[in-house]
């Protein structure tokens, strides 16, 4: 909505992640230098970890962008998959027909596959996205998939992608082999102040950013505050932060605004509700349903148990939702007039 009224060519702050728009931190061009290291070597396993929403998966989409055609590489994003799904899975995404065939027969095929990418003058790269999922036993089958090997040269190189949950799998006893293995390995951390501030406008100029709106050098302190600095979480917020740009009409955003989207949004961002709006909806929706029954008994059930000053209280929140809502309505209706009135001036022109 708001990417054509600032002159945008793209949406800069979409989850989905786009390697248009990495950005490099210190730890995530230290993820992105151990991974071509490993790339290098053609051996070995490589391991980045990170909370949620670090950039893991947008590090692996750059990484694969990147390759040239002597590398052969597959992506899966992991579930709970026990030692043969992985093996069936593996061989899927190596576009090997694996339908009916036993565990066996898929690592026939898939070794041959691998040696005829050998005879190619190429190998294969698999990135496990989400490896945190897998248990202990599906991790070790991705060793013994290492030992496809053709002149003591593995043909075929994992990276492993993963929440933190991931370190305490690779630490246990039975893991010594596979630990072994491990060439290199990181952590991804959330970003700074100063790396907030960049990541942002990173994003706005590859969407084609002019500098409308200006952004207020103060805000990029209470952003990386609000949202702990975590990429997935800045491109929630600022995305809201445009929007509610757009919807004012603003040239700059200060800090008045940033504070104005912070309420507006209340505790989104750490998957809370406040307490009272939560009380509210409950209400509400006990409301709702009582329309097929009675009203004012399943409403004065929902209410029983609150005191007036919590009633007043979820009152208060719900008419304060309410006026949001209006509100901004009121705002999109006057900016679609302005709109429809301009194609208008434009059409008489012509």
């Amino acid at each position: 909505m708001y990417e054509e009224h600032f002159g945008l060519s793209d949406k800069p702050f979409k989850l989905s992640p786009d390697p248009k728009y990495f950005f490099s931190s210190a730890h995530h061009d230290r993820a992105v230098a151990y991974l071509q290291y490993g790339l290098s070597q053609g051996e070995g396993f490589i391991v980045v970890t990170g909370p949620i929403g670090t950039g893991k998966t947008t590090i692996a989409r750059s990484l694969l962008a990147s390759l040239d055609s002597s590398i052969v590489a597959a992506q899966i994003a992991t579930t709970r998959l026990n030692p043969d799904e992985l093996v069936r899975l593996v061989g899927a995404q190596f576009n090997i027909d694996v339908e009916g065939l036993s565990k066996a027969d898929i690592l026939k095929r898939l070794e041959d596959f691998l040696h005829q990418l050998n005879r190619q003058g190429k190998r294969a790269l698999l990135v496990v996205d989400e490896a945190q999922n897998l248990p202990a036993e599906t991790v070790e089958e991705l060793r013994m998939l290492s030992n496809f090997q053709m002149n003591d040269r593995p043909l075929i190189q994992s990276f492993l992608l993963g929440q933190e949950e991931l370190k305490p799998i690779i630490e246990l006893p039975e893991m010594e082999q596979f630990r072994q293995r491990i060439i290199a390995s990181c952590h991804l951390r959330p970003f700074s102040s100063e790396e907030v501030h960049g990541y942002i406008e990173h994003r706005l100029t590859q969407a084609g950013w002019s500098g409308r709106p200006s952004l207020e050098t103060g805000i990029f302190d209470k952003i990386t505050e609000y949202t702990g600095g975590v990429p997935r979480k800045i491109n929630i917020f600022a995305d809201r932060l445009f929007l509610y740009a757009f919807l004012e009409d603003l040239s700059e955003i200060t800090m008045k605004d940033i504070d104005a989207v912070i309420g507006e949004m209340g505790e989104e961002l750490s998957g809370s509700l406040q307490s009272g709006r939560a009380a509210a909806a409950s209400v509400i929706a006990q409301t709702e349903n009582s329309e097929l029954t009675d009203s004012d008994e399943v409403s004065a059930n929902a209410l029983s148990g609150l005191s007036e000053d919590d009633i007043k209280r979820i009152l208060g929140d719900v008419t304060h939702v309410m006026d949001q809502v209006i509100q901004r309505k009121i705002k999109i209706i006057r900016y679609l007039d302005k709109l429809i009135a301009s194609k208008k001036s434009e059409s008489k022109k012509d």
